[in-house]
């Protein structure tokens, strides 16, 4: 599996995220800011782990269900097996770690949005 590839660029990004946080949270003209740096983090965390969770699942059920059905080396459905778990458990995490981490973190900041958002009616209404 390649995340001896991918893990330091990902815990370097998280770190980036934090120290970011961090400054939000000390500085006051930025502390607006800090639920949508909050909900980004944890949006990309959450993204990057949920999608690596399903990479390594298209990598590791085809070999399970294939140990199920007695499909061996030579059978002819092998290949297919051998496929998926090239695909799930070496290119995937190369494709899909970015996509969960940037995919997590703009689902965070929409969600921080519409709450903001939600606030800023609710307010206007009352």
């Amino acid at each position: 599996m390649p995340y001896h590839l991918i893990l330091p660029f990902f815990i370097a990004a998280f770190f980036a995220e934090g120290l970011g946080l961090l400054l939000c949270a000390a500085i006051p003209s930025l502390r607006r800011s800090l639920p949508y740096g909050r909900s980004v983090l944890v949006g990309s965390v959450l993204g990057f782990l949920t999608a690596n969770l399903a990479s390594i699942l298209v990598g590791v059920v085809p070999v399970l269900v294939a140990m199920a059905l007695g499909i061996d080396r030579d059978h002819p459905a092998a290949g297919i097996v051998a496929g998926f778990t090239l695909l799930g458990l070496f290119f995937g995490p190369l494709v899909v770690s970015p996509l969960g981490f940037l995919g997590g973190a703009w689902m965070g900041w929409r969600r921080a949005w519409r709450a903001a958002h939600a606030r800023v009616r609710a307010a206007g209404t009352a």
